[in-house]
């Protein structure tokens, strides 16, 4: 099992610097094309739900934002119900790259899974949704996480 943990790492990392690697020309770096991508998804999402989606504390996700700002891939504009609330919209250089992006994202996902059959495919997005989801409530109790550490045996 320790492998496969392993794995979502080496696929979490490979991705990134491939992404990393294809947007850098794009002045898209440190994985903000991450954030666009979220941005291009949900247009007028607000920072803290940007957060909560990429699952990055508020002071990494400002500071991505603030790039992407700069360069010119979106704008900060006020709620309507609550002008401290501001809202991500993608702007239309951001538009412009949105094919690519989600023709990255799709690319990584049809060559992850070129053997796969389409149930295995789907059994592969249940079960890590289920993994997310069990990861994801730890946040909520990070002492359950030690609780398991201390009374877990050591598996090769």
């Amino acid at each position: 099992m320790q492998n496969a943990f392993r794995s979502i790492g080496l696929i979490a990392r490979a991705t990134s610097i491939m992404g990393n690697r294809l947007f850098t020309p794009k002045n898209l770096q440190a994985n903000q094309f991450l954030y666009l991508l979220r941005i291009l998804e949900n247009p007028g999402i607000t920072q803290a739900d940007l957060a909560t989606q990429l699952h990055v504390d508020p002071s990494t996700c400002l500071r991505a934002v603030r790039k992407l700002s700069a360069g010119g891939y979106l704008t900060r504009e006020a709620d309507p119900t609550n002008q401290r609330r501001k809202r991500l919209v993608p702007t239309a250089k951001a538009q412009a790259d949105a094919a690519q992006l989600h023709g990255y994202e799709q690319a990584l996902l049809t060559v992850g899974t070129q053997d796969f059959t389409p149930g295995e495919r789907l059994m592969l997005q249940e079960l890590l949704a289920r993994v997310a989801a069990n990861i994801e409530g730890l946040n909520d109790d990070p002492d359950r996480l030690m609780a398991t550490v201390k009374r877990a045996p050591h598996e090769n």
